[in-house]
């Protein structure tokens, strides 16, 4: 996913941000944006950003303080399928942008790999699992001492045994 900050750094931000979805030829979606970008910025529209999910093919989103800025930025532009955009809950954004991550399942006394960060390639006894914070505390197995350590749960992996 890319996304970029478009023009509009001069105008006041008064208007609240909304997002918009345009449906483009498939492989073309960063050239779009592109091209979006640069004429917002050439013309000081109030294009706030424009994202390319990498999960959504032929997908481009622009948020936008304007509608007249929006229309203005994307007159014109090749391999735009609708030119009529799609308006977009903000929170419909969040789940494109941010996918859900998969977290293991994890109990007290599993065993587990440590797959990245500082511990990666240890192995350790779960103690306590903090899905709320996406947090586990570990009894580092392979230390010379007992060394408890917290690490983030996207970065362990139950030992099958």
């Amino acid at each position: 996913m890319s996304s970029a900050e478009a023009g509009g750094q001069g105008q006041a931000r008064a208007k609240p941000s909304r997002f918009y979805a345009f449906e483009v030829i498939g492989g073309t979606e960063e050239r779009v944006a592109l091209v979006i970008t640069q004429r917002a910025q050439a013309k000081d529209l109030d294009v706030r950003s424009v994202i390319v999910p990498s999960e959504s093919k032929g997908l481009v989103i622009v948020e936008v303080g304007s509608l007249v800025d929006l229309y203005e930025a994307i007159s014109g532009v090749r391999n735009i399928k609708r030119r009529r955009p799609l308006p977009i809950k903000p929170e419909e954004v969040e789940r494109i942008v941010k996918p859900a991550v998969e977290v293991p399942e994890l109990r007290e006394g599993d065993i587990v790999e440590v797959v990245a960060g500082a511990f990666k390639g240890r192995r350790g006894k779960v103690v306590e699992v903090s899905p709320s914070k996406g947090e586990v505390k570990l009894l580092i197995l392979d230390a010379e001492f007992g060394m408890l350590a917290t690490v983030s749960l996207d970065e362990v992996r139950r030992v099958e045994e």
